[in-house]
């Protein structure tokens, strides 16, 4: 697969849901992981929660997150995936930072997140990006079939951007 140069990201709406499972099941989750139970129609349901971005070489989409209120103070991020061959390439990390922006925009203090005790080798990369494990937060949305995730944190600034401004907020329609 020859891969563009530039990757671009678009919001996402529930009606994404059939462009995003495939997506996050081509991440190559531990089948053992409630990852791999996932549906489409729970897709469709999270994005409706809150909401995601997908992102896109050329016309395919390549990766993918997702985002969802959890109290006043705390935005989770949530189903994050890119396909093997573009790992390496900013999208994961760009896909992070779009949530961090929205976070930023609406007035959430942080962004929590979940690593499932299958997929440990994450933990590098979200530290790299400024989470720190903390072991006394929750995350509200783990599955009672699966081990205790480790849960991550990092704190986010109000400040707005020209991202963050482009960003529709949920329920608000794109210009």
């Amino acid at each position: 697969m020859t891969l563009p140069r530039t990757f671009s990201l678009r919001p996402t709406t529930p009606d994404d849901a059939p462009v995003f499972h495939p997506v996050m099941m081509a991440a190559g989750m531990d089948p053992r992981s409630s990852w791999s139970r996932t549906t489409v129609d729970d897709v469709r349901w999270s994005l409706g929660q809150g909401g995601g971005f997908l992102a896109f070489l050329g016309e395919e989409a390549v990766g993918c997150v997702g985002w969802r209120p959890d109290g006043r103070e705390t935005l989770t991020l949530n189903k994050l995936a890119t396909r093997a061959e573009v790992r390496g390439k900013g999208i994961g990390a760009a896909l992070v930072r779009a949530v961090e922006e929205v976070a930023a925009r609406d007035g959430y203090a942080r962004v929590l997140l979940a690593v499932s005790q299958y997929n440990l080798a994450a933990l590098p990369f979200y530290e790299r990006l400024g989470y720190r494990v903390d072991g006394e937060a929750v995350y509200a949305h783990a599955s009672p079939h699966s081990p205790p995730p480790v849960v991550l944190v990092k704190a986010v600034s109000s400040q707005r951007s020209a991202v963050s401004e482009a960003v529709p907020r949920p329920g608000q329609a794109e210009s």
